[in-house]
C-alpha cells in the first residue's frame, strides 16, 4: 500500500468523480484508476461503486475512509514536528479574507498567532464567500472567513459573528413623508451582489417572502465598489452593518436598518485537516477572539 494510492482514494471519495480527482491530483485518469485497482486488490474488496453518474463509496470503502484520513493526519503531524525540531516554519498558511481586514480583526489574529505559533508564516489572501469552498478545495487557501452557509460536510466551521444587514442608499435621495420602508426601496434601482453570493440568496428570498420584486440594474462582487456606486447615486444595495457604517462614517452614503435580516460570518477549514496543529491553533485563536474572553473584551 502506497500513500499516493490512499491520496487518490481520498480525492475520489471527496469528489465522487475519477476525472475530477485525477485533475485535482495532476495525474491522468488511467493512472488514478490504476491506483484504486491496486489498492482494491491489496485490501481484497471494492472501494467504490462505479456508475454512469460517477463513483460512490461501497459500505466497506466508507469504513476505510476515516482510516485513510487518520494516516494522512499522522503524516501531517510527523512533518509538522520535524519542521519544529529543525526550526523550519514549513509552508506558508494561506488565510482567505472575505471582507475588510479591520472588521475581521486580522491585526489581533496576527498578534495572537505570533505568540502561540511563532513558526507559522501567515499569508492573507482575498477570497470571496461564494468562492470559499472552491478555493479551499483547490488549496488556494488553507482556511478563511466567509459569509453565509455555516454547515458543509467537508468544512469544520467556527461561528464568528452574525451581522444585521442594512440598506445603503445615496445621500441625495429624498425621504418620503411617510418615512423609509422596504416597499419604498423595492421601487428603486438596486446594485446586487453576484448570484452565487450568500448576500444575494438571502436578500432575494427576503423580498420574495414579502411579495416584493426589487429592480436589478447590475451585479457587483466587491463591497468597496458597491459603496462607491451607491455614493455616486446609481442605486441602493444591501451590506453587512459594520461595512455599511464605514461608508456612513466617511459621509459617503446613508443607511436604513429597518430589515429583520442577518448574515452569518464563519471561519473554516477542511475537516480532514482538523488535526493539523497549525490550522487547529489558528482556529482556536479565532474562536477565542470572537467567542471567548478576547471577544467579550474587544
Amino acid at each position: 500500500m502506497e500513500l499516493y494510492q490512499l491520496k487518490t482514494f481520498l480525492e475520489i471519495a471527496r469528489r465522487g468523480s475519477l476525472t475530477e480527482a485525477a485533475a485535482r491530483l495532476n495525474t491522468s485518469q488511467p493512472a488514478a484508476s490504476a491506483h484504486i485497482k491496486a489498492l482494491e486488490k491489496e485490501v481484497g474488496f471494492s472501494l467504490f461503486h462505479r456508475t454512469s453518474k460517477g463513483m460512490a463509496l461501497t459500505e466497506k470503502g466508507a469504513e476505510l475512509l476515516q482510516e485513510a484520513r487518520n494516516i494522512f493526519d499522522s503524516v501531517d503531524h510527523f512533518y509538522a514536528k520535524a519542521n519544529r525540531l529543525k526550526g523550519d516554519p514549513g509552508a506558508p498558511v494561506r488565510i482567505g479574507l472575505n471582507t475588510h481586514a479591520q472588521l475581521l480583526r486580522v491585526e489581533d489574529l496576527i498578534r495572537l498567532a505570533s505568540e502561540s505559533i511563532a513558526q507559522a508564516e501567515l499569508h492573507f489572501i482575498e477570497s470571496k464567500s461564494e468562492d470559499f469552498l472552491e478555493n479551499l478545495g483547490a488549496s488556494r487557501i488553507h482556511a478563511g472567513f466567509y459569509y453565509g452557509f455555516g454547515t458543509h460536510p467537508s468544512v469544520y466551521a467556527i461561528p464568528v459573528a452574525s451581522f444585521p444587514m442594512v440598506v445603503v442608499y445615496p445621500k441625495g435621495w429624498e425621504v418620503p413623508e411617510t418615512g423609509l420602508s422596504l416597499a419604498y426601496f423595492a421601487e428603486k434601482p438596486w446594485i446586487w451582489t453576484t448570484q452565487g453570493c450568500p448576500f444575494y440568496r438571502q436578500s432575494i428570498d427576503y423580498f420574495l417572502q414579502r411579495d416584493l420584486v426589487p429592480g436589478r440594474i447590475m451585479y457587483v462582487d466587491d463591497e468597496s465598489l458597491i459603496g462607491d456606486l451607491v455614493h455616486s447615486g446609481i442605486g441602493c444595495s444591501l451590506l453587512a452593518e459594520p461595512v455599511a457604517m464605514r461608508f456612513v462614517r466617511d459621509n459617503k452614503l446613508r443607511s436604513w436598518d429597518g430589515l429583520d435580516l442577518q448574515i452569518d460570518l464563519h471561519f473554516g477549514y477542511l475537516k480532514e485537516k482538523r488535526n493539523d496543529p497549525v490550522l487547529r491553533e489558528i482556529g482556536s485563536i479565532v474562536d477565542r477572539m470572537w467567542n471567548g474572553e478576547e471577544g467579550r473584551s474587544a
